[in-house]
Formats: structure tokens, sequence, C-alpha cells
């Protein structure tokens, strides 16, 4: 695979130095309107001009019913280690690993910036990295969307488990209206009647009667299945989005996100074993990671030999559409060194549907080898 020049930027080429801090003593009324105000969804925390932790926009999220004179204090998280020295690419998978969509760029103790999705996604606008791959190839396909009329307490919950941070909006016919984010219903946070609706963390969720049309973004910022990927990074550059919806005949078929654009750069990086990245089984104990990454390397024993694999990114999301008993929903983006492959399984066993999912990957890519066999004979047959 030809080399990407991305491939040897450093953090310290896009990283930014106009920092945007808290101290440990301010509250969370305090963090959130900063976020706001500045449209960001991490905050590193100083005590004493030495950084503590980072607050995030996810935690506030799943500790919403905290009152807003809360210390940030406690609901610190620790960032991983980044250096202006560190390669553009390893900060992208750091990144993803930990969840952070920001993370604090040190060197020794001191603060010296922040390097985000934003700084990445512009790294890679810059320098023409997506030019040649078409949106078709690279979006994630039949995107889950909510409807106009659903209340913004379910479009919370859908974007939780998914792990996004915006949803396409959809009417009857589903047709694209617009699109719901976090920075949409942001306000609502901070605003004590809703925030005691949304109930706590641990115990009982109050659902928001507020429709999701009141909140919503129209027009959504869109691309069509044969435009370049680049131009889908321009536009999410350009107009501060984190996703860009693909649609056609007025319809969401796909959507690229500031997370897909992540994982390409952090594909972009030399290793000897797969990047893997697993979301949605947070509340999942340990033992359930394990069982996962064991399936994932035994079907992997079947794909190497066939393609050079590069990331692997499972969405797991689980869901009781009768009774008590849970079924599970995955989704897979799979990154070799030349092409991108997707699947999406269902079942009752999270081991059965792992396992099916990495087969349909599988099937994919040998059927994908055939179709290239057939025509490169094809090819010299003509000539």
């Amino acid at each position: 695979m030809k080399r990407n020049k991305v491939q040897d930027l450093r953090v310290s080429d896009f990283m930014s130095t106009e920092l945007v801090t808290a101290s440990s003593d301010e509250t969370l009324g305090d963090v959130l309107g900063k976020m706001k105000s500045n449209d960001i969804h991490e905050l590193p925390v100083l005590d004493r001009k030495r950084l503590v932790g980072v607050v995030t926009m996810r935690e506030l999220m799943r500790r919403r019913n905290l009152p807003p004179n809360t210390k940030v204090s406690t609901i610190l998280e620790n960032p991983p280690e980044i250096t202006p020295e560190t390669p553009l690419p390893e900060a992208a998978e750091k990144m993803i690993s930990a969840g952070f969509r920001a993370i604090p760029v040190m060197k020794g103790k001191g603060l010296l910036g922040i390097i985000s999705r934003s700084d990445i996604v512009r790294a890679l606008v810059e320098n023409r990295a997506l030019e040649g791959v078409r949106v078709s190839e690279f979006m994630t396909p039949n995107p889950q969307a909510v409807a106009e009329d659903d209340t913004v307490d379910h479009a919370v919950q859908i974007m939780r488990s998914l792990g996004e941070r915006s949803v396409p909006v959809v009417d009857k016919n589903r047709h694209l209206r617009g699109v719901v984010g976090l920075k949409d219903i942001v306000d609502l946070f901070a605003q004590p009647k809703v925030r005691e609706q949304y109930g706590d963390r641990a115990g009982r969720e109050e659902k928001i009667a507020l429709e999701v049309k009141s909140v919503m973004r129209y027009p959504p910022l869109t691309v069509g299945p044969e435009a370049d990927v680049q131009r889908a990074a321009e536009l999410m550059a350009k107009n501060h989005v984190s996703s860009v919806i693909v649609t056609e005949n007025d319809e969401p078929v796909g959507i690229i996100t500031s997370q897909d654009l992540m994982a390409f750069l952090a594909g972009l990086r030399e290793r000897e074993q797969l990047f893997v990245e697993v979301g949605g089984l947070e509340d999942e104990p340990k033992d359930t990671y394990d069982e996962i990454y064991e399936v994932i390397q035994k079907e992997m024993r079947r794909i190497a030999p066939l393609v050079q694999p590069r990331t692997l990114a499972i969405h797991f999301q689980k869901y009781k559409p009768e009774g008590d008993r849970w079924k599970y929903s995955l989704r897979a983006r799979f990154t070799t060194s030349h092409r991108i492959y997707y699947a999406h399984e269902f079942d009752w066993d999270l081991r059965v549907a792992l396992t099916k999912l990495l087969d349909t990957l599988y099937k994919r890519i040998v059927k994908e080898k055939e179709r290239k066999v057939t025509e490169r004979k094809r090819h010299h047959a003509s000539t």
C-alpha cells in the first residue's frame, strides 16, 4: 500500500495551544457552560496548574442526575499519555481506545496543548489524505435513525447505544429531515426540571416529552454515495460537525463520522498486530471482553492469510424485542490494506452473533478475492 504522508505527521503539527481549562473546585454547571460556549466535549482540569484529569461530555451524560453545584473533581477521568512528538496515527488510535474526543498534550508534567478529533480531521483534509476514496466504499451503510416525533430521551438512548454523538432524523417515509446531536440538546442538561426528569444513571430514568424535531438541525450536511470522502471530511472540518449523512433519493443510506476518519488514520499506523476497537459493552463484566477477543483471535486465523488486516471495529447493541430476554445486534467495520468491509448480524447469544459476524466478513473477503481473480482472467483473455 502506498505510504500516506499523514503517517509522518506529529501531534505538534496540529495540536491546539489556546486552551480552555477548568479548576478542580469548579462545578458541573461551570464546566457545562464552558463546553457549550466553546463547542467542546472534553475539558482538562487543573489543580495548582497541574493536570489532574479530564471531564468529558460522555461522563456528564452518564451522570446527568448530579446537581449543577457538584464539584467537577468527582467525575474526572484519566486520559492516555500523548506528547508533541507522538505520531498522529498513534494519537488517533489512543483517542479511539480510550473513548476520548480530545486528549491533553503533555511535556513532562506540563500541559502544552490539546489534540482533538477536529484537529485530526483538519490534518486529513489539509493533506488530502482521503482523495480518490469513494464514499460508498467508506461509509457505514443503513444508519440507525430517529423519527421527528421521537422524544429527545429516545434520541439520547440511541446515541449512547451506538456510541455516536449524532443521528439522522427521518419522517414517516424515511426521508431525511435533519440531524440531532449532543450539542443540540446540551442546554437540556442544565435545566433543573429536565435534569430531574432524566433520572439517575443507576436508577429509574424518566422520558423527556420534548420531541426531536424541536431541537434537530436542518438542513443536514449530505453527500452522495459516489462522492469523494475528501469532500465529506471537508464538510466536517468547515462546519465543525462530527458526521455527514450519505443520501440517495432523499433517504439516508449511509453515514460517515469523525470516528470513521480516526479509524482510517489509526489504520495507517505500522504495527504487527490488528488494532481492535470494541464498543457498546461498557457495562459488561471483564469476562465478556475476554471471550470476545478469544473469538476474534480464532476467526482472524482464517482471515489473515487472505488480506492484510489493519483495524477491526465492532459495536455491540443489546435490546429486548420480547419479554426479558436480551438480543444482540452487532456491526463490524474491518479495514485492510486495500479495502473496508462491513457486516451486520443478530442473535440471542452474544458468542454466536460474533461468530456469525466474523464469518460474514470472511465470506465477503473470499467473494471479493474471487471477483478480482475473475476480472484478471477476463483481462488476460482480451489482450
